[in-house]
């Protein structure tokens, strides 16, 4: 996200170059352009295994290997797409009969079958899918239900991610607003399923993440070490601000900004920091916005942290940031930055974008003016294999 007059589309000059360069992203003073692989080929599976192995400390690869051994890891041997959705049989009747309409305004919504999704994965050379299931979650106004169609949704994303080994993963969803039903569901999904991690929406019926209400949740998925992939939803007020568009478009990214914003001002990072947290499409409005938010919280002594009032960037440093509908030089600049290519995973938003989004996604990584070989293949693979190997 650029401010001012948008260049997008436009070459990239060398002012802007050196910006990103002088912003320590990266520590050679040459930014290359790159295209490593031409789109339509599958890249080369040994070259990905052994820049994605290479490096890890010994405990992280014994580690590895264990995890590869139950089914828990996902393959270091093509893309690893972090940001990937299911739609289990009967979600999207329950969801369009309790919301009376498709959710969040969209005007249509995807289908989704393993087999379709492996075909796809094929041939842009993404070797494991994590799944989640989208907005609007599960909750639609019923404990009861919320927990019977949790439990439903995780138990079919575990069958799909056990009948397909290393070809996909699995963010289990929680009942949330019921605290008490979703401690449980976490300790099911763990024990029983599996998950590789959780997924998140960044408000329940208008309470965000960080509100004091989710506490126990969190101090609980910190004790597990948890992955959680934050997910944006429809805010509260979306019948006055949508305008008319369906709010993926533009309402989803401000809505990570606000729940990730009051994660950290709110003290829930600084309290759980054990979470490995993955902030979608870079972070929305968020790197843009990042330092603003930091010097009026600062200035105005906003929030319950006190300390993360006075390191708000830094807070934001600890967290991961996906690619999905968001890899255009235009959106990484702003995201480098924030953080290094170190916190940045590759993200698809399969189904949700169609095949031919995805391929632009993969084009316009490997032709970034902005990333060295090195950190395309670090975004591609090798983070993702540190982050789920607890590196």
């Amino acid at each position: 996200m650029v401010d001012g007059s948008s260049n997008i589309g436009q070459p990239m000059t060398e002012s802007v170059r050196t910006t990103i360069r002088e912003g320590a992203v990266h520590e050679s003073p040459v930014v290359l352009r790159l295209k490593p692989y031409e789109t339509s080929e599958r890249p080369p599976r040994d070259v990905y295994k052994s820049e994605a192995v290479k490096g890890l400390s010994h405990s992280l690869g014994k580690r590895l290997k264990r995890m590869q051994k139950d089914n828990m890891m996902p393959r270091p041997d093509g893309l690893i797409d972090i940001h990937a959705h299911y739609l289990p049989p009967g979600y999207l009747e329950t969801a369009t009969a309790a919301l009376k309409g498709l959710p969040d305004g969209m005007p249509f919504m995807p289908s989704w079958q393993p087999e379709t999704a492996l075909e796809m994965m094929d041939r842009h050379g993404i070797s494991t899918a994590m799944l989640s299931v989208s907005s609007p979650g599960v909750h639609f106004g019923n404990d009861q239900v919320a927990r019977r169609l949790a439990r439903s949704v995780n138990e079919f994303g575990a069958r799909i991610a056990k009948d397909h080994p290393g070809r996909f993963g699995m963010f289990a969803s929680l009942p949330l607003p019921n605290v008490d039903a979703a401690l449980k569901e976490i300790n099911y999904a763990v024990c029983t399923l599996k998950a590789n991690g959780f997924v998140m929406l960044t408000n329940y019926g208008g309470v965000y993440l960080g509100d004091a209400t989710f506490d126990p949740v969190f101090d609980e998925l910190n004790e597990r070490r948890a992955i959680v992939f934050i997910h944006p939803t429809s805010p509260p007020c979306w019948e006055k601000i949508g305008l008319g568009f369906p709010r993926p478009m533009i309402e989803f990214p401000f809505d990570s900004t606000r729940a990730i914003t009051n994660l950290v001002l709110g003290g829930t990072l600084e309290r759980c920091p054990n979470l490995r947290i993955i902030v979608p499409h870079a972070g929305g409005t968020l790197p843009f916005l990042a330092r603003r938010i930091a010097r009026v919280a600062s200035g105005m002594n906003l929030g319950r942290s006190g300390s993360a009032r006075a390191d708000f960037i830094a807070a934001l440093r600890t967290l991961f940031y996906d690619t999905a509908a968001a890899s255009g030089d235009n959106s990484l600049a702003s995201l480098l930055a924030l953080v290094s290519s170190s916190r940045i995973l590759f993200g698809s938003d399969y189904p949700f974008m169609p095949e031919a989004a995805i391929a632009q996604t993969i084009n316009e990584l490997r032709t970034s003016q902005l990333l060295r070989t090195e950190d395309l293949r670090a975004i591609e693979t090798g983070n993702a294999v540190r982050l789920f190997a607890g590196g």
